[in-house]
């Protein structure tokens, strides 16, 4: 069994999802919910083909300048996801496997590099 670590947001990276927050309540009138699309932009009142790459770019800089690690960084960056010890359990096969398969890219990029 390996063991997991547990990563805390700090300040700036939870502001940073309630301004996300704030602005998709603004632009839709209510919260959003678990069905919704991971690709909203915020700056934009229209869905945009490009904005789930733009939206997993932010998330990546924000886990940077919260210091998280940078494999963790990179797994953000490539699934969208960020994976905590609470909402593991809520992820399905396809979100696990995509955020491990990111880990593990990491890892090989590592060592390569």
């Amino acid at each position: 069994m390996s063991k997991e670590k547990s990563y805390r947001l700090n300040d700036d990276s939870l502001n940073a999802i309630r301004e996300l927050r704030r602005r998709f309540r603004e632009e839709t009138g209510r919260d959003p919910g678990p069905d919704d699309d991971s690709a909203f932009d915020p700056d934009s009142a229209e869905p945009q083909p490009a904005a789930e790459a733009k939206i997993k770019s932010i998330m990546g800089d924000i886990a940077d300048a919260a210091g998280l690690a940078l494999d963790l960084a990179f797994a953000i960056r490539k699934t969208g996801l960020l994976v905590t010890q609470r909402n593991q359990d809520g992820l399905d096969d396809d979100q696990r496997a995509a955020w491990n398969e990111a880990l593990a890219e990491y890892e090989m990029l590592k060592r390569v590099n």
